[in-house]
């Protein structure tokens, strides 16, 4: 007989899965806390503003009216609408109601679509840096994770010029985040183009989270939904957590042709029965407000984003490019860990975090080799503390 317990048995697709980055270290930060250390976070990207007042009104009224059972798994039907005709203004695309599913946060979203797109075998490109959750779902659903390695010379956009070079045959899919978490590039126009292109030349999906599509700062979002052909190769993500700070709300989107969004609703029916429906109402209630009041928001941002990389080009062996989207920073920090006898970005974060009282993440994190030598700054604080805690870093490095 085993001396293992039977719950400690573990299937091998469980251990294809891994803690995101992001929670390791605001575990970190808190155990710092707990040492009575004053802690300045850029870790986590959650912003910290709240969402209009009409919709957290538009939540309390559903469940007082009662709207707390069981719904269709692919969402309320009015919601449905709501968000194709909300896309097909904002991208000039002509989206119909069944071609969405609303689903529980984007996250949920992402591994649905990776595990309907893969089989097993085939091979996905997926960026690093990246959002973690990306590589670690493809191998869950079987497939390989393709690691492209974005560039600080391309402003790491993932162009079609570097995917070129990461094709295989066995490659079915490639996953694009644009604006990109954890660098904040935001893809150009010819950059989307090419990949569509490049999509049906090669009969390839393409999987793109579109979630920090609001948060461009120079320039503007270019969605692949804008793309005449996106049906045939397009499955679109994003959701309410960042434009509308719901992060935990958990209401997330998918749009991709009807018979993609019929599947989506089988697997959703077995992996969550339906979004949380209060919720649902609220996300209603900010589609009707549209984003005029984000505006004020946005601008708001900006300015962290430029006090940020302001701060960061001041501390020794630090190089921070100004970044037109998202609310991250992704600073090379190779100098510095080099100047400061550090084996690795990670024994720099943890420095910092536990000496200076800041928390940075490794470029690491998310989830590979692109991100070594970086570090994500997630500007979701006042400018002030921003400034407070990047002082405290230069301060450190000084003292070294």
């Amino acid at each position: 007989m085993s001396s293992v317990p039977p719950t400690l048995i573990h299937s091998t697709l469980a251990k294809q899965l891994e803690a995101e980055g992001a929670f390791v270290y605001l575990d970190l930060a808190a155990e710092a806390r707990k040492k009575g250390i004053d802690v300045i976070s850029f870790g986590i990207g959650q912003p910290d503003f709240k969402p209009p007042e009409e919709v957290l009104t538009a939540i309390k009224d559903a469940i007082d009216q009662g709207h707390i059972g069981y719904i269709s798994s692919l969402g309320l039907p009015e919601l449905r609408a709501k968000v194709a005709e909300y896309l097909n203004e904002k991208y000039n695309t002509d989206v119909k109601p069944e071609e969405v599913a609303i689903t529980v946060g984007a996250k949920s979203a992402i591994f649905m679509a990776i595990n309907l797109l893969t089989r097993p075998g085939d091979e996905v490109i997926v960026p690093d840096p990246g959002f973690p959750a990306y590589e670690c779902t493809v191998r869950f659903a079987g497939g390989r994770p393709v690691f492209l390695c974005l560039k600080e010379e391309d402003e790491f956009r993932m162009t079609p010029e570097r995917v070129e070079e990461c094709l295989t045959k066995n490659i079915k899919c490639i996953l694009v985040n644009t604006p990109h978490n954890p660098t904040g590039s935001v893809l150009k126009k010819e950059d989307v183009e090419g990949l569509l292109e490049i999509a049906k030349r090669e009969n390839l999906a393409i999987i793109s989270d579109e979630i920090y599509e609001d948060f461009v700062y120079e320039g503007k979002h270019h969605s692949f939904l804008s793309m005449p052909e996106w049906r045939d190769y397009v499955i679109y993500i994003s959701g309410f957590s960042k434009t509308w700070a719901l992060t935990g709300l958990r209401i997330g989107i998918m749009v991709a042709r009807e018979e993609v969004i019929k599947k989506v609703g089988v697997m959703a029916i077995n992996i969550y029965s339906c979004p949380p429906v209060p919720f649902q109402y609220g996300a209603l209630k900010a589609l009707e407000l549209g984003l005029d009041w984000f505006k004020d928001i946005k601008e708001e941002f900006k300015r962290r984003r430029d006090a940020a990389c302001d701060e960061l080009n001041k501390i020794p062996g630090v190089k921070a490019l100004r970044m037109p989207g998202t609310f991250y920073l992704f600073p090379n920090v190779k100098d510095l860990v080099s100047k400061l006898g550090y084996k690795s970005v990670k024994d720099l974060a943890k420095a910092i975090l536990f000496e200076a009282g800041v928390a940075l993440l490794p470029g690491t994190a998310f989830p590979l080799h692109g991100g070594d030598g970086f570090m994500r700054l997630s500007y979701v604080l006042p400018v002030d503390k921003i400034r407070e805690g990047l002082h405290r870093v230069r301060e450190w490095v000084e003292s070294k």
